[in-house]
């Protein structure tokens, strides 16, 4: 018993015992947040019934759908739908998305073990890059809230992500990365910009550059037909191939304000989103005429360095050059759109819920920095982002 629990410890050979003990305390853990999980507010859920139904537009409006002559529209990308598709089919709308999302994030765990088992084979501190991700980092936040679409997509493209990462560092099948890539696009857009990554290790990784270009042409066409059937799916709602909707939400106030003086996009929103995203602390709200009791959260969020401030490890990362600057180009390009968007994210507990586009690429160079920092300051990071979590979501969930 004592050497089957230090395998789980230190996450080596691990087999199907090993995993059904972690699945189940991982929903232990969990329960709370299922008991509380809003039914009927996924518009993943939602879209999946209009597909069942034979349309593109869902019956009714509810928050941050898009509205678009007289009709009610899901402007996030379908692969969540798609999903949640059978399931509406057997049992209806009435579903409990955080329960399937843990379901996913179960798989998340198995990808990202088999990943971890890549980077670092000697086991030496996988167990703390695996707890980071999955207890320090902003995908608890994503999985908690998957009762609405945004958290569900972030649960499902992270696992996507795994999938594609797992076969660019191992077996590189170009059609199976290109299927990767495609569904991590048409769930989360910015992950576009994973292709620099398909593109390293297709191709300026590979000594033969005629097979190599061969690969990357079935990878890349494999992306576009997907592509190109997103963007005729926008093109039959909106009459656009390249609008997905996003210009017809029904923003609030604040965020329409900035919508209709600057646009989705715009050089006017970095500061805001840099501050948030590196520089914004854990903000909790104080209330009462004394001003001394907690009444929960800032949900504009806590910044990645201030909640999960292990990630600054990733420079130290000891990787060949190629790959360091496909990496780093592929993290920035994503940071880059995510800094120049509308919003950052709101609202959010203890977390910057758009770094999960680029945090499983971050994550590899974290992991590769394991072995030049030392263990004791890699661990007291990690455990001080999971305590963060803990108390975060106990307030929250509180309230």
């Amino acid at each position: 018993m004592k050497k089957f629990l230090n395998e789980i410890l230190r996450l080596e050979n691990l087999t199907w015992r090993h995993w059904l003990l972690i699945f189940m305390a991982y929903f232990m853990l969990n329960v709370p947040i299922l008991l509380k999980n809003a039914a009927d507010t996924n518009l993943a859920v939602f879209q999946a019934e209009a597909f069942l139904n034979q349309k593109l537009n869902i019956e009714k409006y509810f928050w941050d759908a898009s509205v678009y002559e007289g009709k009610n529209y899901v402007s996030f990308p379908p692969v969540p739908s798609l999903i949640m598709l059978p399931l509406v089919a057997i049992f209806g709308t009435h579903i409990n998305s955080v329960l399937v999302s843990l379901f996913i994030a179960c798989l998340g765990m198995l990808l990202l073990y088999r990943l971890l088992v890549r980077l670092m084979p000697d086991g030496a501190g996988r167990v703390w890059v695996f707890s980071a991700f999955f207890f320090g980092s902003g995908f608890w936040l994503a999985m908690a809230t998957s009762d609405h679409i945004n958290g569900f997509a972030h649960v499902v493209c992270t696992v996507v992500l795994f999938f594609l990462l797992l076969e660019l560092t191992g077996k590189q099948r170009p059609i199976w990365i290109g299927v990767f890539w495609a569904l991590a696009f048409l769930t989360r857009q910015m992950t576009l910009f994973y292709g620099f990554l398909v593109l390293y290790y297709l191709f300026f990784d590979q000594e033969n550059k005629k097979t190599a270009f061969k690969k990357l042409a079935i990878a890349s066409v494999t992306f576009l037909v997907f592509a190109v059937v997103y963007l005729t799916f926008n093109y039959y709602r909106f009459n656009n191939l390249f609008e997905t909707g996003y210009q017809y939400l029904l923003y609030t106030s604040t965020i329409r304000e900035r919508v209709d003086q600057y646009g989705i996009f715009s050089i006017h929103y970095f500061l805001f989103n840099f501050y948030h995203m590196f520089i914004k602390g854990h903000n909790l709200l104080f209330t009462g005429n004394d001003q001394l009791s907690i009444g929960g959260m800032d949900q504009y969020g806590t910044s990645l360095l201030a909640a999960s401030p292990f990630v600054i490890f990733a420079m130290k990362a000891n990787v060949r050059k190629g790959l360091k600057i496909a990496l780093w180009i592929t993290i920035s390009f994503i940071l880059l759109g995510v800094l120049l968007y509308h919003n950052n994210g709101w609202a959010q507990v203890n977390a910057q819920r758009f770094s999960l586009d680029f945090l499983p690429a971050l994550l590899i160079l974290v992991a590769l920095s394991y072995k030049y920092v030392p263990s004791w300051l890699f661990k007291s990071f990690v455990g001080y982002a999971i305590a963060l979590n803990f108390l975060s979501f106990l307030i929250h969930g509180l309230r």
